[in-house]
């Protein structure tokens, strides 16, 4: 053996040496319960000896909100790690948040070019990094903890070694968590054990009174509450439709009024025999422009009623086909074309079928890329929007999630109701996104939310299957 392959030879065991210290130096940490957040932050410290070029960080998932959140990390900028807090999983969220949706390991060698991170490559790109391979960190009985991720300045795949060690890594991750989660249990459990019997039953009792009269007052209450949002919801229905149609009937009005009074003119110069060919051609050219004025305004009135009537949901059954979810996302690209101009439009899909109604599809994917347009885009020379479609158990999710303005807290808890609109003017009236969650709501019956993101605006749809899954051909 030469000389080079011997120093290769001591250089490789003492890594290994150093990377098994690191680890038993965590174990040890566990062993004397030291705050989670330490160990974990330890262990991302142990863990970049394996290569001085990476950056390693721990995001925790909050399994009641889904929802991941930074505890350790020694290398990545402050204000990276706080932009993911409260970031939503879901699929193509980046690595982490994408590692988390499906339980499963997600490598991006180039964040430059990978749709998963389409929404938060600035901000990567921004905070130095080009890599990212996210593990998910899972215990024993299948729930995650959270991902354990690698970060590198450069785009970069992994080898073999790589996966092992981001694998180990991980594992040693779900230990400490399993560790942490089930000292408070044994905590909570003993704190449980101190309490007397007789002192648990009055409590119980207590409780069991209280919770009569509240389900009681809650009865009373929600009847009166859903009275109250009904006409309120009416209210504010009659009045944005009245403010809309008030425009172009009043201009029709108008425009009516005018044409009589120079009728009754053109009928006092005719019984006066007093009538002149250059008043009746200015008299007629009048007329056609007021009549034209009018037929005008009364289109408009039209256009707003039709656009009105889609909000009202068909009680009658809609006529269904079998839908290839890939093919549709294909033909809607391309039905966008012209009103996409500038902006990209990129999508994922699995290969599902489903049954359902292709207009109201294709008219819940035009409201939402108009919208993005239209607001979340008015600054914006080329835009881009994500779409990602899945199956999860008998329930079809959508991800639609563009790079624009975003939404103000102010306006997220309106921007479902008819006629509310930050842009209004003669083509936008505010039914876009009303129409869409009616069509979602009733007639697919699913469901929309607005999910908080730190880039542009995120929307989660899902739409029950209820059996109308179809296998693909």
């Amino acid at each position: 053996m030469n000389q080079s392959a011997q120093n290769e030879d001591i250089s490789y065991w003492r890594l290994a040496s150093e990377l098994e210290e690191g680890r038993n130096h965590v174990l040890q940490m566990v062993a004397r319960h030291e705050p989670l957040e330490l160990i974990l932050n330890t262990l991302c410290q142990k863990a970049q000896i394996y290569n001085k070029d990476m950056l390693c960080s721990v995001l925790r998932l909050n399994n009641e909100t889904k929802t991941l959140h930074p505890i350790a990390s020694v290398s990545l900028p402050e204000f990276y790690c706080q932009a993911l807090n409260g970031v939503a999983i879901g699929l193509g969220v980046g690595s982490c948040g994408t590692a988390a949706f499906i339980k499963k390991r997600v490598v991006v060698e180039d964040i430059n070019t990978h749709p998963y991170w389409s929404q938060y490559k600035d901000l990567a790109l921004q905070a130095g990094v080009q890599a990212c391979w996210s593990e998910p960190i899972i215990g024993a009985d299948g729930l995650v903890f959270g991902t354990f991720a690698i970060y590198y300045r450069e785009p970069k795949a992994p080898t073999e070694e790589d996966l092992k060690f981001i694998e180990l890594s991980a594992n040693l991750s779900a230990v400490v968590f399993e560790n942490h989660s089930n000292r408070e249990q044994l905590l909570n459990a003993n704190n449980q054990l101190n309490k007397t019997i007789n002192k648990r039953n009055a409590e119980l009792e207590q409780v069991n009174c209280q919770l009569r009269k509240a389900i009681e007052d809650q009865s009373l209450q929600y009847s009166s509450d859903i009275k109250v949002e009904k006409m309120m919801a009416t209210n504010r229905l009659v009045a944005g439709f009245s403010l809309e149609i008030n425009t172009p009937v009043g201009k029709a009005l108008t425009a009516i009024s005018s044409a009589s009074d120079k009728l009754f003119e053109l009928n006092e110069k005719i019984s006066t025999n007093t009538l002149s060919r250059k008043y009746l051609m200015n008299c007629m050219h009048d007329l056609s422009q007021q009549i034209e004025f009018n037929k005008h305004s009364l289109i408009k009135a039209d256009q707003l009623l039709q656009r009105f009537q889609e909000i009202s949901t068909s009680e009658n059954q809609e006529q269904t086909s079998i839908i290839n979810m890939r093919d549709f996302l294909v033909e809607v690209k391309e039905s966008l074309t012209v009103l996409l101009g500038s902006h990209q439009l990129h999508w994922q899909s699995d290969d599902i079928n489903i049954q359902a109604n292709k207009e109201t599809l294709w008219h819940i994917f035009f409201n939402l890329v108009e919208n993005s347009i239209v607001h979340g885009f008015e600054n914006k020379d080329a835009g881009s929007i994500q779409i990602n479609v899945a199956q999860e158990s008998d329930e079809l999710i959508i991800n639609y999630q563009d790079n624009g303005s975003g939404i103000t807290e102010e306006r997220s808890s309106r921007i479902f109701e008819p006629f509310y609109t930050s842009c209004r003017n003669g083509e936008n009236v505010g039914l876009g996104l009303s129409i869409t969650s009616n069509l979602i709501n009733h007639n697919l019956k699913g469901r929309i939310r607005l999910i908080e993101s730190p880039v542009g605006v995120r929307y989660e749809i899902i739409i029950p299957l209820n059996g109308n899954l179809k296998s693909p051909v």
